[in-house]
């Protein structure tokens, strides 16, 4: 059990993990995530200016939708860590992506899944409609490396995300050039979330077939907001459906980053959790050296032993629209 794994396990009991086998294998791995931003050059800047070199700019592309529309949007892609993104700026003509950034600002939008075989594509779209959910669009971007295309489904209302496809069987991998690595060796952790409601948003995903919410009211110290001691609260929805934990992040006492990100973006996707070795303060140094804010910190468990650590919160918003999390485990010398 690696370190990060089992320091969530001793934070945040969990009474019985979903059976991975009430899970579907595409939904165990997460192939993109679909991050829309109204300056894609400067978001391509400040990740490079924070260590992050894995990118690579497509600049203008064409993108045809379902009725044939056809429209353009800047293009980038970037593995932050072992988390593939692709960012899109609307360029002209309209569509889901000026839609979305016209409601909720920079964000990222939509969690992607790949599925092999065209005839599996077929059944899962077929099965989403018998539960209501429609598709919201079919995108063919024209890109340098080939054709990529993306299926969205209308879920954003009751999930807070867009569900995304690509099938591998009419579908460039734009990312597979991509490696890992970064300035501090960051490795991605989770994909967090900031909700108000917990019963609705888990049901509605778990018709869908991922698991329902692991709920935990973490015992937390130390507890910082923009560097002053305070005392915050909340409640954790956890999903640990594959290679990276989903964590629905439900403010109950502030100040608060959460409740910040609701107010600004709405409910939806809050932030990228990294794990980080001992260098945590100079990292955090380091990026405050260039403007960043640390926003949030604490620690869990007891100080000093094995299952304990820290966290730390970097406001990202002009960098994309979100916040980053650092996780740091207490390991014996």
């Amino acid at each position: 059990m690696n370190n990060i794994l089992f320091a969530f396990l001793v934070l945040f009991p969990i009474i019985q993990i979903n059976k991975m086998n009430e899970t579907p294998e595409h939904f165990r791995t997460v192939d993109q995530l679909i991050w829309v931003v109204n300056d894609l050059d400067n978001v391509v800047d400040k990740w490079k200016e924070l260590g992050f070199q894995q990118i690579n700019e497509f600049d203008i592309v064409t993108v045809k939708s379902q009725n044939n529309k056809k429209f353009e949007v800047k293009l980038a892609i970037a593995n932050l860590g072992g988390a593939n993104v692709t960012w899109i700026q609307p360029y002209s003509g309209s569509s889901v992506f000026s839609d979305f950034n016209d409601l909720y600002g920079n964000g990222v939008m939509s969690i992607v899944h790949r599925i092999n075989l065209d005839t599996q594509f077929q059944s899962e779209i077929e099965f989403l409609t018998t539960k209501g959910i429609d598709v919201l669009d079919v995108l063919t971007f024209t890109t340098p490396k080939g054709n990529f295309n993306l299926t969205l489904m209308d879920t954003y209302k009751k999930g807070k995300y867009v569900l995304g496809y690509v099938n591998s069987e009419n579908s460039v991998k734009l990312h597979q050039d991509l490696s890992a690595v970064n300035r501090y060796d960051l490795k991605i952790n989770q994909y967090a979330f900031a909700i108000n409601k917990i019963k609705e948003i888990s049901d509605f995903w778990n018709t869908v077939r991922f698991p329902k919410f692991q709920i935990n009211y973490p015992e937390l110290g130390e507890t910082t907001y923009y560097n002053k001691i305070v005392e915050h609260k909340l409640i954790q929805g956890w999903q640990y459906h594959g290679e990276i934990a989903y964590e629905w992040c439900i403010p109950l006492k502030g100040p608060i980053v959460y409740t910040d990100h609701i107010n600004l973006h709405g409910e939806g996707f809050h932030h990228l959790a990294f794990s980080v070795d001992n260098r945590i303060d100079e990292i955090i140094n380091d990026y405050e050296s260039i403007g960043y804010q640390n926003t949030m910190g604490g620690t869990w468990g007891q100080k000093g032993e094995l299952g304990s650590g820290r966290y730390e919160y970097i406001d990202f918003e002009n960098a994309g629209g979100i916040s980053i999390e650092f996780l740091w485990n207490y390991k014996k010398e």
